[in-house]
């Protein structure tokens, strides 16, 4: 929940909501089929696992 919280600041979005320039949506799902990296976060068809919230800026900050 910590990263979801922090995704949801940064990009200033909540669930299920798309950014103003429509680069973001944010769309929580119950499984990436990657548990063993968990957590993870899909950008495109790129998966980043074992992320903490610190490490969660960088990452939407390279897809900007």
């Amino acid at each position: 929940l910590k990263i979801l919280e922090r995704v949801k600041g940064t990009l200033k979005i909540e669930e299920t909501g798309t950014t103003d320039d429509l680069r973001f949506t944010l769309e929580p799902v119950a499984c990436l089929g990657a548990c063993g990296l968990a957590p993870v976060v899909m950008i495109n068809d790129v998966t980043y696992g074992r992320l903490t919230p610190d490490g969660i800026k960088p990452i939407l900050d390279k897809h900007e």
